[in-house]
């Protein structure tokens, strides 16, 4: 070996050996600072607009994490269709008006949510019919030139259950999303008042409401007096048929927007 390769292996035996052969650090008796933790998702804004069984509605919802958000609202709106009962044609309408709150809970860290809440009041039927046609109220016909006007009262503070997604769920900017679910309201409240003339069909077939058989429905009149006991039959009929609105069925679709 010459005087070159001996000094090259000197050298690379120090580079080895200086790890072992330095002083020990010294010092102050303070640990070393931990490394910063790993922070989860920051919390989050979003609006949206939705459309559905429970009207028109805008939404204001807070994220605190992936799993667990706060939504607020208002639906409000109406429309109106013919709706028949026992054979009485009404026209109706669906009147939306409620403030709602509504805690979301995504298992999954995504889009899919359990929703539970509240609707400061569940959509109402409003009923009326004009003119004269044929009203059947508690299986008694009647030709009638009438007004009548009612309605079905689900009651206030319903409670909310359902499930749904949720548009950009682990992003920013604009989505789609949609609830499904069910509004349990009280047992329902119906009302139904009738003025104007009306003659018993049962007794003629071709009476006339305004002729010498009719008479005045908000009268003292005998026959006035078993048609208002008709008209109060017929109102608990209906509430017997309307049990399932107490169940109001929620499907809306949303377009969202996350901050």
């Amino acid at each position: 070996m010459n005087k070159t390769q001996k000094l090259q292996v000197l050298a690379a035996s120090m580079l080895l050996l200086a790890p072992l052969l330095a002083p020990a650090q010294e010092t102050d008796g303070t640990a070393a600072p931990a490394p910063a933790p790993v922070s989860g998702p920051a919390p989050y804004g979003g609006i949206g607009i939705n459309l559905g069984s429970t009207g028109l509605g805008i939404d204001y919802r807070y994220g605190f994490n992936r799993f667990l958000a706060l939504r607020g609202g208002y639906q409000f709106g109406s429309y109106s269709h013919d709706w028949d009962q026992d054979g009485n044609t009404y026209t109706g309408k669906l009147k939306a008006n409620a403030a709602k709150l509504m805690l979301d809970v995504m298992p999954f860290g995504g889009g899919f949510r359990l929703s539970a809440g509240l609707y400061t009041k569940v959509p109402e039927f409003t009923l009326k019919a004009r003119g004269l046609q044929q009203y059947d109220y508690n299986d008694t016909p009647y030709n009638g030139d009438l007004k009548v006007d009612g309605g079905i009262d689900l009651g206030k503070a319903a409670p909310y259950l359902g499930l749904g997604w949720g548009g950009t769920p682990n992003g920013r900017g604009f989505g789609v999303g949609f609830d499904m679910g069910v509004l349990i309201g009280k047992s329902p409240d119906v009302r139904l008042s009738a003025t104007g003339r009306a003659c018993d069909a049962s007794v003629d077939s071709a009476c006339d409401p305004n002729g010498v058989s009719g008479f005045d429905v908000s009268s003292s009149d005998p026959r006035a007096l078993v048609f208002q006991q008709d008209l109060k039959d017929e109102i608990a009929r209906i509430e017997d048929d309307a049990k399932s609105f107490r169940f109001w069925p929620v499907l809306n679709l949303a377009l969202v927007y996350r901050f």
